[in-house]
């Protein structure tokens, strides 16, 4: 009994502790698995994901704006990686851990490519909260990425701003 108890005690301590990894992480995003890899610096955020479903980085939850858009400039240069892909999740509580309630992606970026993408924030009724995510995944039978392989920089932007498309991108943070 007393071996059960400790057991239980000490997997509950290893889930409720944050991931050391995620120590050094960029502000705001974290990891949406261990095994992928993030880093942060002055010109956005790059990270490496392992084969699987897609992964990447996820923004904290973020009250959602009366209006506006998400863009996410971003950049794949690991042949590894079929695609990346901004993603934003809706939620209708912006406290604690909601599930999401819909979720609207962006066009895919490939290999090769460096792209500014759009995703307006368009929520469904209830949603009053949202997360950022950049995801990416592999072709099939690659392990693992470079930790580099995906670069991306997230900004908030005026909705109207959005539709002077990639002419307003060279107005953004290290424009193109």
């Amino acid at each position: 009994m007393r071996r059960t108890l400790a057991l239980a005690l000490a997997l509950l301590a290893a889930v409720a502790a944050p991931a050391a990894a995620d120590d050094d992480a960029p502000p705001h995003f974290r990891r949406t698995t261990p095994r992928a890899s993030l880093n942060g610096d002055a010109g956005g955020l790059t990270l490496g994901v392992p084969s699987g479903r897609a992964w990447g980085i996820q923004s904290e939850l973020r009250s959602l704006p009366l209006e506006g858009a998400v863009a996410v400039r971003l950049s794949v240069s690991d042949d590894d990686v079929r695609e990346a892909f901004a993603r934003i999740a809706y939620y209708a509580s912006a406290t604690g851990r909601p599930r999401q309630i819909a979720v609207a992606d962006s066009e895919a970026v490939g290999a090769g490519e460096g792209r500014v993408l759009f995703v307006p924030l368009d929520p469904p009724p209830g949603a009053v909260a949202y997360r950022v995510r950049v995801l990416a995944r592999l072709h099939p039978g690659a392990d693992r990425s470079r930790d580099d392989a995906v670069r991306a920089r997230v900004t908030l932007i005026d909705r109207a701003a959005a539709r002077f498309g990639s002419l307003f991108s060279r107005l953004l943070p290290d424009g193109p």
